[in-house]
């Protein structure tokens, strides 16, 4: 293997008609180094298959034009893309028709962060970042289709957060959320949009997200508090 080889930047290519689902998939690999690629039909995943020749598909299968196991026959039979291993992703019962038409690998929905990158690093050799974070038990406060709730902030990265709530919220859910920065950070305010990305039950009950839109000010205050804060890390992989 050449030096140019290893060093080159794995791409994903994440096929789903709903911007949704790619929205959350893609925030599932904000830490893993890698490139990440979207289609949103099975014509367009055959074509962006062809043209970038990636190291791995995520296909849906209920997609409208071609459905994901047709795209997957169609790209298997081709010499020039049926090297790429395919996962397909449904939340419909369709293992067997997944197999015969090729893919490597079937994934039922919906599927939370940690599940997905066990998947994927089965096939790729990621490298996936560790969040620095610390420890936090302060209010925070998110809105979901407009309804407030309150919960406890129990820990902040650059990337995400860990919320401890009785509310726990469905993974894939958009969040507005709003807390303040503790310590001799007293004042600053923290707006942003995220999306959950995991589930915990037991003595830490809550959910775990991922920024989603975050204003460039905001990401430098979180920086700051983190470095002035030592980046103690959680126990737990919370987030």
């Amino acid at each position: 293997m050449t030096g140019n080889e290893t060093e080159r930047m794995h791409k994903i290519l994440l096929v789903d008609d709903m911007r949704f689902f790619l929205d959350l998939e893609t925030s599932f690999l904000l830490r893993a180094d890698c490139q990440v690629l979207t289609a949103s039909t099975g014509l367009e995943a055959i074509r962006v298959a062809k043209a970038e020749q990636p190291d791995l598909i995520l296909l849906d299968i209920e997609m409208p034009e071609m459905n994901g196991i047709q795209a997957c026959r169609i790209l298997k039979s081709d010499p020039s893309t049926n090297r790429i291993p395919v996962i397909i992703l449904t939340s419909m019962q369709m293992e067997e028709e997944a197999k015969r038409a090729g893919a490597e690998h079937f994934l039922r929905k919906p599927i939370d962060e940690p599940r997905f990158l066990t998947e994927v690093l089965k096939f790729l050799p990621l490298v996936v970042r560790s969040d620095e974070r610390v420890e936090l038990n302060a209010p925070v406060t998110f809105w979901r289709d407009g309804e407030a709730t309150e919960g406890r902030l129990l820990n902040l990265s650059r990337t995400g957060f860990f919320v401890g709530s009785d509310d726990v919220q469905p993974v894939g859910a958009r969040l507005e959320i709003t807390f303040s920065l503790p310590k001799d950070f007293s004042g600053k305010l923290i707006t942003a949009e995220a999306i959950v990305v995991r589930q915990a039950d037991g003595p830490r009950r809550g959910f775990g997200c991922r920024f989603f839109q975050i204003s460039s000010g905001a990401k430098l205050f979180i920086v700051e508090f983190l470095e002035k804060s030592g980046s103690q890390r959680s126990a737990e992989t919370l987030v």
